[in-house]
């Protein structure tokens, strides 16, 4: 932005000396406003002026050499100042690509944001706000201004482009979310990703409850249709509204002190073949474990105290914050 400001001052003083020059001109030698007007540029050029539009008289003469003052000044100083602003300000857009471009080859088990409008901003904060990297891709150029106010990893382009998501590093990528406004373009880019990434996992949403079936096809791990969940949301709201007040405090950031994580029992964790008794998860942490999902994906909801612990069991789990925090270091060998 600051080359920009250099090249407009430049041009601002140009400009300043084209009329001081082509006034002048008019004045003293009475010339037209074209005669006036070349005779200074041929002035400013410095190519040496050989009659110019007329021939000049004394007055006209003492001005020229005042003219020719002004213009060696300007050509060695303004406009030396406005070429080495062009070069700094594509220098400086090459260090920043340069830099974006090391940084994303750098990351690993991050995500892939497909999308920055209404939805992908908001996932887009959330991420940053629970320090998860991920990398954003929109064509839009709109957005710019979202992309340097945020700081966020970007890459401007379409999310469907093969190589673009080479770029994003898809293959060294944990997950992928499409959130594009067109349902087309989220299938092609989760067919896209399955293909480049078959262990990814794949987050898609769905404007038309049509697309659905179709993102699942293509590839997709999970589908999300905003409107569906809006629509429920608002009839649960009805009809239980406390519930979900309880569940908005719970999942969202707020003064509220509870919270809801899901934590996953690691090789070598104090509870890893304990059960919920012997592991005295609510004595010890004052946390409750309302669901446990198995390896194989299986829920298990309120799980008796004989249930049993095992690594890589997910553990859901909710507690005050500083409950949550403490508990979290049983579920990891290093922090027992």
């Amino acid at each position: 932005m600051k080359s920009y400001h250099s090249i407009f001052r430049y041009l601002v003083v140009l400009a300043s000396i084209l009329t001081v020059g082509t006034a002048g001109f008019m004045h003293v030698e009475k010339f037209s406003f074209v005669e006036s007007l070349y005779t200074t540029v041929v002035i400013l050029s410095t190519v040496g002026y050989s009659g110019g539009a007329k021939a000049l008289d004394q007055r006209g003469e003492l001005f020229a050499v005042f003219m020719i003052t002004i213009g060696i000044g300007f050509v060695t100083y303004s406009a030396g100042g406005l070429f080495r602003a062009l070069i700094e300000g594509e220098l400086r857009k090459s260090i920043g690509r340069f830099k974006v471009t090391k940084a994303i080859e750098s990351l690993r088990d991050h995500y892939i944001l497909c999308g920055l409008g209404r939805i992908g901003a908001t996932v887009a904060q959330k991420l940053k706000a629970n320090r998860v990297p991920f990398v954003a891709i929109d064509k839009d150029p709109q957005i710019l201004p979202l992309i340097e106010k945020n700081e966020y990893l970007f890459l401007q382009g379409d999310g469907t482009d093969e190589e673009l998501l080479n770029r994003a590093g898809i293959k060294r990528a944990k997950g992928l979310i499409a959130v594009m406004a067109n349902d087309s373009d989220n299938v092609y880019t989760v067919l896209t990703a399955r293909d480049m990434n078959p262990s990814i996992f794949i987050i898609s949403r769905a404007g038309e409850s049509g697309s659905i079936s179709k993102l699942y096809k293509a590839g997709a791990n999970r589908v999300v249709s905003p409107y569906i969940i809006g629509g429920e949301k608002i009839a649960q709201s009805i009809m239980k509204p406390n519930v979900i007040d309880f569940m908005e405090l719970a999942a969202e950031e707020s003064n509220f002190d509870l919270k809801i994580e899901e934590l996953t029992i690691q090789e070598g964790s104090e509870l890893d073949g304990k059960s919920v008794e012997q592991a005295k998860i609510r004595q010890l942490h004052d946390v409750t474990i309302v669901a446990v999902r198995r390896p194989d994906g299986g829920f298990v909801y309120n799980p008796s105290p004989q249930f049993v612990l095992n690594r890589k069991d997910i553990l859901i789990a909710v507690g005050r914050s500083d409950a949550i925090e403490k508990f979290e270091r049983s579920t990891s060998p290093d922090r027992r």
